[in-house]
């Protein structure tokens, strides 16, 4: 092992220009992707994503890769990003740098009010410490439903889920590509669930309704995400929810959760379809 100079060390988003030489450590953390799948990747997943490096001495030891999705959530149209490639040069392993992106990228997905993110978890225990929680199990699609058009696949979704990955032009041609690069391989045993984390609890709360009208009192502790911490006032409906950020405790406070629990609260209540895998 190598030990990390942290006095030296940077965090910085690629330029468009640079994302191609990551391309090196993507390889060399995950040899299981054939040449023909990243290839795949670097040229169409990477034009509209951001890669997140962790550097020292002008040089990548470790990545996040931040792939944007719209999602459709009660009939909200909001992005989203998944978090892949998560990666760190062997000989840096197990001295936080995971850790570091986790924390700039997640801080900054707060700033942009961005309500959650996603993943597929290589292990719980990775996430778990970060709050992120089980929201769903991998779905797979009917082949019918595949050969639908942009516009059909939205509305099956729509008529059978409350959360979704949005179907337009650029995701169905992502797909296809993806599906010609993957031709001819063996498909994964077991394809793992995904884990979600709540990255603006003001935003997120907005997205969920209730079955019946009700004002709760809310106390959040998020150990990452400052403005995610306090007291808030959820106001739901059926058809609708508000939020509030209280600048004092209120004079009762209904539930006092961790941002992690708020999230399985939440989305326990969702019917989800994700099917993507980067």
């Amino acid at each position: 092992m190598q030990e990390l100079d942290w006095e030296h060390v940077s965090l910085r988003y690629l330029p468009e220009e640079e994302k191609a030489s990551s391309r090196s450590l993507y390889e060399a953390a995950f040899p299981e992707d054939t040449k023909r799948f990243v290839d795949f990747y670097y040229q169409y997943k990477t034009r509209d994503n951001e890669i997140l490096v962790l550097e020292q001495e002008g040089t990548a030891v470790s990545m996040l890769h931040r792939n944007p999705y719209t999602l459709i959530v009660n009939g909200y149209e909001l992005r989203s990003d998944y978090i892949v490639a998560v990666a760190t040069q062997k000989e840096f392993r197990h001295q936080g740098c995971m850790s570091a992106l986790l924390r700039k990228a997640l801080g900054d997905m707060a700033e942009q009010g961005m309500p959650f993110t996603f993943l597929m978890p290589a292990s719980e225990s990775i996430y778990a410490p970060f709050d992120f929680v089980w929201i769903c199990p991998h779905t797979e699609l009917p082949a019918r439903v595949l050969r639908m058009d942009a516009d059909a696949q939205n509305r099956y979704l729509a008529a059978r889920y409350q959360m979704f990955c949005k179907r337009d032009q650029r995701y169905l041609e992502n797909l296809e590509k993806e599906r010609e690069a993957e031709s001819g391989e063996a498909a994964s045993e077991k394809v793992p669930p995904f884990m979600a984390r709540i990255t603006d609890v003001c935003a997120m709360l907005s997205l969920a309704g209730s079955q019946k009208k009700q004002e709760l009192y809310l106390h959040v502790k998020d150990p990452i995400i400052e403005k995610n911490n306090g007291y808030f006032c959820w106001n739901t409906d059926l058809d609708k929810s508000s939020v509030q950020k209280l600048a004092r405790e209120p004079e009762r406070v209904d539930l006092e959760l961790s941002v992690g629990e708020l999230a399985s609260l939440i989305f326990g209540g969702f019917r989800i379809c994700l099917s993507e895998f980067v």
